[in-house]
């Protein structure tokens, strides 16, 4: 499939860069002012446009291109927590805020049903990083931009990466094109005017839109925010996904899914996953010293399938309305993070500071949870010093009084 650019009747906003602007920096010049912009990393932020300003050239443009170059740099440096070619792509920093992580994004890729080759529609691309994953896959990827901004952004991209041959960019609007892939995937801005919003009726597109949108493709799936109520989704399967601990995305399943349960969570990297109905929580259980605690990730959390995770893995939650569970055993499950209890303490920083010098924890993380007092102000009060690394869980008993539990995690 070659690389077509086509140009539908759009709804813009404004940008921070015109397509002219990615024009000039995906041309040989422009890539020799970013590299050249790369080299000034180590300036202070004053002395950075003075140098770059003679490489830009003798035009009358050339310092908006040095400044352009300047600022290119600067979304690159931020894009390299979340994408491991940073230094290829040119950015739109709203779309850059809003682009999945790449670890997010190939795994996405690599579940979608059917034959490894169907090809997929990417509804509302915006930097592409999700289109990107799925030609780098193997599938034959439509991606499918309203603003002319990211869409050119789309085009400079797809060529940086290798991808052109994969990819047809279509710049325009999403509910006015008609379905031409078996497979679609739906982004919705949720910033339309700039101001983040949790009306889905204020997407672009809003929600009472999905159906007729997504109605012709075989299956679909729609990100939404991670803190989306399961009970805001209609009964449909749906997953949470967290990346490092951090809850990322809401995944919402549409059409034809294998096996789809109706809601499971998926902790990433370490892709450990939890499934389930949203079962309630078993009774609450007593902590003793011995015992396994178990901090559930927080997107088992976010899918209500705590209580599926301790009935799967003879767990009881400490509290009836607080997320942490307790066993006598370490089981399988590594949708969280497992802590072995060595000591049940009264919530006061005397009995803890004993306890932290004894065994001269100086490396302290501290997790709570049903507790009114920010975390830092128990650290500046417990002041841990020492060679050594522990876990104090600050919590509620099941009987609600507060407690501390010293553990090795």
């Amino acid at each position: 499939m070659r690389f077509r650019m086509h140009v539908c009747e759009m709804n813009a906003y404004p940008p921070c860069v015109s397509p002219d602007d990615i024009r000039f920096l995906a041309s040989d010049a422009g890539r020799a002012l970013l590299g050249r912009a790369r080299e000034t990393r180590a300036l202070a932020p004053h002395q950075r446009p003075a140098a770059l300003r003679a490489d830009a050239g003798d035009g009358a443009d050339a310092g908006a291109w040095a400044r352009l170059a300047l600022q290119q740099d600067d979304l690159r440096v931020r894009a390299a927590g979340k994408l491991p070619f940073a230094e290829t792509l040119l950015y739109e920093a709203a779309a850059l805020e809003q682009a999945t992580p790449w670890a997010i994004a190939a795994e996405r890729a690599a579940r979608w049903p059917g034959a490894p080759g169907d090809a997929l529609t990417d509804l509302t691309a915006g930097l592409g990083v999700d289109a990107f994953a799925a030609a780098r896959a193997g599938r034959p990827v439509r991606a499918i931009e309203r603003d002319p901004v990211r869409a050119a952004l789309l085009e400079a991209n797809a060529a940086a990466l290798g991808l052109s041959d994969q990819m047809e960019v279509v710049a325009g609007d999403a509910t006015t094109l008609p379905a031409t892939t078996p497979l679609a995937f739906l982004d919705p801005d949720r910033r339309p005017d700039g101001v983040r919003t949790r009306d889905a009726e204020q997407f672009a597109p809003p929600a009472s839109s999905w159906p007729e949108l997504l109605g012709a493709y075989r299956a679909s799936q729609v990100k939404l925010a991670p803190g989306t109520p399961p009970e805001a989704l209609a009964g449909r399967p749906f997953e949470v996904v967290s990346l490092a601990g951090r809850a990322r995305e809401t995944r919402v399943f549409l059409g034809s899914w294998d096996a789809r349960p109706p809601r499971r969570a998926l902790a990433l990297p370490r892709g450990a996953a939890v499934a389930g109905d949203g079962l309630p929580w078993p009774r609450a259980a007593d902590v003793e010293v011995g015992a396994w605690l178990f901090d559930p990730d927080v997107a088992v959390v976010l899918a209500d399938l705590v209580g599926d995770l301790a009935q799967q893995e003879g767990l009881a939650p400490v509290h009836p309305r607080i997320a942490y569970l307790v066993g006598p055993a370490r089981t399988p499950t590594e949708a969280g993070t497992w802590m072995r209890v060595e000591t049940v303490l009264p919530p006061k920083a005397k009995p803890i500071q004993a306890w932290l010098a004894a065994r001269e924890i100086g490396n302290l993380t501290i997790r709570a949870r049903g507790i009114k007092e920010p975390v830092e102000a128990w650290r500046k009060r417990l002041r841990p010093a020492g060679p050594n690394a522990g876990t104090l869980v600050l919590t509620r008993r099941r009987d609600d009084r507060w407690v501390a539990y010293g553990c090795a995690e």
